[in-house]
């Protein structure tokens, strides 16, 4: 029985690190092959052999690298020399193989390598990838074909961008014009953009849950909605608890648990329209989604008086780092910074100290609309724990990545008004997790298990200007409060909207000049007032000049 796929990421990652520094090609390029096989569970000697003799046009005899009759043939140069030559020479012993008959023998796949690049190519489609040995894990499948999985070979993809994000939106609008809304579409929507990460980034098997859709769904698209729901359902359930007569492909899904797919939604009626939407949004690779990428999610399915209305602005990755890095991001980069070049006996205890502390912050959003703020912040602790592991010592990884790091979503708090994107927050935060860790794994050469999900960050589904925020994250408890609240001039104000500013003001006068965003400032102040937590929000500069000042800052101070 071959190896799963992630026993091969992990091989993968370990063999990568492992052959990081070797350089000379006769001397170890027999091993680099012997242990390449080993990534997959193959023993090289059953399938391949090395200095396979081939008569050349003239008439002298070549030796191939590594030889495996009908299957793959592949060359080694040693580091730094011309990826092209071992190319043309591999083709030279092609060409051999066909002048004498042996056309059953001609491999399908040659691969050339100088230990620091591997490149790969596909004869039967024309294709060629390379990449650099310590990518080795993020290109592993092509190689699916020595374990003897089936490759599905997709078009050309684009990174996920914009475009990606439009068509995921044009998805849930056909979806709402057919008379499907409200939270059951809203639920839906978030479930499938997990999906799409899922399948691009290895949590589930690749490409498994387009090939499902693709192979399992009428073309009409009729009865797409049924098989989103039975999927959903398998997504939910544990394997002991699933039935035995599954289909493979829905088999083969894992457990996700964090109540992502707990509910059940309705069946929405869908058409072929709807189908082909879904299977192009499957046709861009997610794998590389950045934070932002949420939060324009969350706009391409709002109308514009919309966003007005609830004064949503998306707010970007570098204006998002202006304010982390000021708060406190800065701060704890120059303490590391001071304990890494200590030279003194108490370094070893003072970095493991810091580390004890970067687990133990505590962050908040009383506004995170779709979770960028805390995202971005999770995701730069995590590059910053990294750096802390490597100074510890820590080279090559023998635990797991929960033995490693100490920084877990949980840590991180949020408010918002509206259900959808408070979905998307927390499906944000699941799914930065798995990415980061994934980048641990590759530094430290560590399984990276992120499913079933135990972790969950707290994003409460409600009013900020109503809730008592205590009741979220204890103020006592809380590290640093920060986000981009909504801004919305006197003028624009709703009646409901000026009365919770009110409210929040708690009679200071001129309150009705007041920027709507500056509730979340009398909130955060009195949240504060003894814990004495560093706030930053962003905010419009109508409060910081004009006749606003006075009435806030005053009453603030």
């Amino acid at each position: 029985m071959p190896l799963s796929w992630n026993e091969i990421r992990t091989n993968a990652i370990n063999f990568s690190r492992d052959w990081a520094s070797e350089t000379r090609e006769r001397a170890e390029a027999g091993t680099f092959w012997n242990e390449f096989f080993a990534v997959f569970g193959i023993k090289r000697r059953t399938v391949a052999a090395y200095e396979h003799p081939v008569k050349k046009l003239s008439g002298k005899f070549g030796y191939i690298d590594l030889f495996w009759k009908g299957m793959f043939l592949a060359e080694h140069k040693s580091a730094g020399q011309p990826l092209d030559k071992a190319h043309t020479q591999a083709m030279d012993y092609i060409q051999g193989l066909t002048r004498e008959g042996k056309h059953k023998e001609v491999p399908r796949y040659v691969a050339v390598s100088d230990f620091r690049r591997i490149a790969l190519y596909d004869l039967d489609i024309d294709s060629k990838i390379e990449f650099k040995l310590e990518l080795f894990p993020q290109y592993v499948q092509a190689f699916a074909f020595i374990p003897g999985y089936q490759i599905h070979r997709l078009a050309e993809q684009s990174p996920v961008d914009i475009e990606a994000v439009e068509l995921l939106g044009k998805f849930h609008d056909m979806l709402e014009a057919g008379g499907y809304a409200g939270h059951e579409l809203e639920r839906l929507l978030v479930r499938v953009l997990f999906c799409l990460f899922a399948e691009d980034t290895g949590l589930f098997d690749r490409d498994s849950f387009r090939l499902y859709i693709e192979n399992h769904t009428l073309e009409d698209g009729s009865d797409l909605g049924m098989h989103l729901a039975r999927i959903f359902k398998i997504l939910n359930q544990e394997t002991p608890s699933r039935q035995r007569n599954l289909l493979e492909e829905l088999a083969e899904l894992p457990y996700v648990n964090g109540e992502l797919f707990a509910d059940t939604l309705d069946f929405a009626d869908t058409n072929r329209a709807m189908r082909d939407a879904l299977l192009t949004c499957c046709g861009f690779d997610w794998s590389q989604i950045s934070p932002a990428v949420f939060g324009s999610l969350f706009q391409s399915v709002m109308l514009p008086a919309e966003r007005r209305a609830k004064g949503a602005h998306y707010t970007s990755e570098r204006d998002i780092l202006k304010l982390v890095n000021s708060l406190f991001l800065d701060d704890l980069r120059a303490e590391f910074q001071t304990i890494r070049d200590d030279r003194s006996t108490r370094r070893t205890a003072r970095l493991e100290e810091f580390h004890q502390k970067l687990g133990s912050l505590r962050f908040f959003d009383p506004a995170c609309g779709c979770g960028n703020f805390l995202v971005i912040t999770y995701r730069e602790l995590r590059r910053l724990e990294i750096d802390i592991l490597f100074a510890k010592g820590i080279r090559q990884g023998i635990l797991s990545v929960e033995g490693l790091s100490r920084l877990g979503v949980d840590a991180f708090y949020g408010i918002e008004l509206e259900e959808f994107p408070a979905q998307i927050a927390q499906v944000a935060m699941w799914l930065v997790n798995h990415q980061m860790n994934l980048e641990l794994a590759r530094e430290f050469g560590v399984a990276a298990v992120s499913l079933p999900l135990k972790k969950t960050a707290t994003i409460r589904h409600g009013n900020a200007l109503r809730l008592d925020w205590n009741d979220v994250l204890p103020a006592k408890e809380c590290s640093y409060v920060l986000g981009n609240p909504p801004f919305i001039g006197g003028k624009y104000q709703t009646a409901e909207q000026r009365a919770e500013l009110e409210s929040v003001a708690r009679g200071v006068k001129g309150a009705g000049l007041l920027d709507y965003v500056t509730a979340w400032y009398f909130k955060a102040a009195d949240y504060t007032k003894e814990s004495h937590t560093p706030i930053g929000f962003v905010s419009t500069n109508s409060i910081s000049q004009g006749e606003q000042v006075g009435v806030l800052w005053g009453e603030l101070f």
